[in-house]
């Protein structure tokens, strides 16, 4: 790794604007694309500006945007019994399903407009002094106890071992365990100075141990705390005005904030502590989210609303597995690298978990001619029907080239948004229920740091950040597998982990969409040196005092820029309770002739577990 920060290597460190996107004409979208078939090629080494990196989006946005699209398409002699369109989860594992059921001599081919597999699911892995380090570039942990049986049985199945990976983490780290002690970090810009404050706030909030010592701690003024005490002992009905059969619809049709605010009387700077827990779920803030959406997140206050005990407590015994999510040294990347070599066992040798975390990927594997099941990368789909009722016709953009295959089946695993644009004989109702989800956008930035020793004095491994441009910062997954060993010694490299949701504060009028479309805006026309700048910034705020130097200590930065991030879950603010089967997601995922839908969104549920599910019917559906 180079001694400066690499961003300008990749992408000269500026994301391309809206205007400038929306001016360029279609040739200069279909970008040069046939570094894909090198074998130097490796994709998760790049720094700079990833996720939706430049020539990912572009011929999409000009389909979207515009409805431009090329009038021709040279049509390969390729023909395959399925087509899939997209390759993260949902899409390698609606391949590796469909083989399973079909047998190893079935043609499948996954095409992807990202130049990496995985989806939100990207491996960001760095080199340091010869060292490898590795970060999550979007989806996180593993949420065993949600999962459904066929997606748990599936993940054993490709070779994750659940009771393995976990014990190869760090006990104490929140993201992978609820109840581990975590760190509030109070920024200047609204603590008034900065502050690190350290303990066990997933069961201080809800009353549990020396809550009073730790809520102290955090300074805030007198009658901030004293409400917050109050928050958290139940000593008060907060909604006593209010009759309690009204008591369950005040709470889902009206903010946390304006309950915080309004009913409770706190100021931002107390109220604002659960916003971190609600941008990194929703992508938005306290403002959007309901009352008891609040309390579920973990935000104070469901003991002072005069709720019976029977809401507010529960004396059955909980299950220790339930509040663990095992995950991976690069998030799961390592999931979607499994379902890969069990599609293309020639892409890596090996075939375990612990040994497929160190193993270098060979791309040049991915699209072989001779190859029964084939990665394409970097190519865009921009057309997809069925041609009667015996195949279906993909179209699609690569290396500058419109291009067209045919199989028998398609499954869409990108994102319901585009289907519409890429299925034009769609129904007119069905294209709106694809449109119904916004995507959450969110930046999830990694940073190497030479040394380690100043940030790990802070004395947590994951802060809560309210009021700051990342409201959630941590250690990226000390997890040790394999042949990989986590940073330990405190001098040792490290990488860190940074969220930035980008949708603004809701003025009231908004939807959680409509803030949700604003936020994807601001991540398109924000150049990579804004997001340098504040993660400096916050990094020096957090952990200068403890010796943390921004131009010395960092060596590399990678932005991971999701601007159509995860699948949008219904709001109890914004969005009605439908009956079961008649919600946008369910009526949207209605298969056409030969063409079927998987991914997240077609759940409404933004999870590992989720996109799995959404293969797994629509893989029912193709094979009958």
């Amino acid at each position: 790794m180079k001694s400066n920060i690499t961003r300008r290597d990749f992408l000269n460190g500026v994301a391309l604007g809206a205007a400038a996107t929306a001016a360029a004409p279609f040739s200069a979208l279909a970008l040069n694309t046939t570094q894909a078939v090198s074998g130097s090629y490796y994709p998760p080494l790049l720094n700079g500006m990833r996720g939706s990196h430049k020539g990912s989006f572009e011929v999409a946005h000009a389909l979207a945007w515009r409805g431009e699209k090329p009038t021709q398409f040279k049509t390969l002699d390729e023909h395959y019994d399925l087509v899939v369109v997209g390759a993260g989860i949902s899409g390698l594992a609606a391949a590796y399903l469909y083989r399973k059921q079909k047998g190893p001599d079935a043609r499948i081919l996954i095409l992807d407009n990202h130049d990496d597999f995985g989806g939100h699911a990207k491996r960001n892995e760095f080199q340091v002094d010869g060292r490898m380090l590795l970060g999550f570039g979007g989806s996180i942990n593993l949420e065993q106890a949600a999962m459904s049986p066929a997606a748990y049985q599936l993940l054993e199945e490709i070779g994750v071992e659940f009771k393995t990976l976990q014990d190869a983490g760090a006990p104490d780290y929140m993201l992978s365990n609820a109840v581990a002690d975590y760190g509030y970090y109070l920024g200047e810009n609204v603590y008034g100075d900065n502050r690190i404050v350290v303990g066990p706030w997933g069961l201080a909030l809800t009353g549990e141990g020396d809550y009073r010592s730790l809520i102290a701690a955090l300074e805030l003024p007198a009658s901030d705390e004293e409400l917050l005490l109050s928050l958290v002992e139940g000593d008060k009905d907060y909604l006593s005005d209010i009759p309690l059969e009204e008591k369950g619809a005040y709470l889902r049709s009206h903010s946390y904030a304006e309950f915080m605010y309004k009913k409770v009387g706190i100021s931002p700077q107390g109220g604002r502590l659960l916003e971190p827990w609600a941008q990194a779920m929703f992508g938005v803030g306290i403002e959007s989210v309901s009352a008891m959406e609040g309390f579920y997140l973990g935000g104070p206050g469901i003991r002072a609303v005069g709720l019976p005990d029977e809401y507010t407590q529960s004396d059955a015994e909980v299950d220790p597995d339930a509040y663990r999510n095992p995950l991976f040294p690069d998030g799961n990347a390592s999931v979607a690298r499994l379902f890969v070599r069990k599609l293309v066992p020639e892409v890596a040798p090996g075939n375990t978990m612990q040994d497929l975390v160190t193993a270098r990927f060979d791309y040049s594997q991915l699209d072989r001619k001779d190859s029964n099941v084939r990665v394409r990368l970097n190519s865009t789909v921009v057309n997809v029907a069925n041609r009667g009722s015996e195949a279906v016709d993909i179209s699609y953009v690569s290396g500058g080239k419109a291009l067209q295959v045919r199989g028998k089946h398609c499954i869409l695993a990108g994102y319901n948004g585009m289907i519409p644009h890429l299925c034009p004989e769609l129904p007119e109702a069905q294209k709106q229920h694809l449109a119904y989800g916004v995507k959450v956008p969110f930046i999830w930035a990694n940073v190497v740091l030479k040394s380690g020793a100043s940030v790990k004095k802070g004395g947590a491994s994951v802060y809560l950040c309210p009021g700051s441009f990342f409201p959630l910062v941590a250690h990226a997954p000390p997890v040790s597998l394999g042949d990989y060993q986590s940073s330990e010694r405190p001098d040792d490299p490290m990488v860190i982990f940074m969220g930035h949701m980008p949708a603004p504060e809701g003025d009231g009028t908004q939807s959680g969409r409509d803030l949700c479309r604003l936020g994807r805006h601001r991540l398109y026309t924000t150049p990579f040196e804004d997001y340098e700048n504040e993660i400096r910034k916050q990094l020096t705020g957090m952990f200068g005092q403890y010796g943390f130097y921004p131009d010395r200590d960092i060596g590399a930065i990678t932005i991971n820029r999701w601007s159509h991030g995860y699948a949008y879950e219904y709001m109890e603010l914004f969005d009605p309770l439908w009956k079961e089967g008649e919600a946008p997601h369910e009526l949207g995922r209605k298969p056409l002739g030969r063409i079927s839908i998987a991914n997240s969104d077609s759940e409404a549920h933004a999870y590992v577990q989720s996109a799995i599910d959404a293969a797994v019917r629509a893989v029912g559906e193709v094979v009958g």
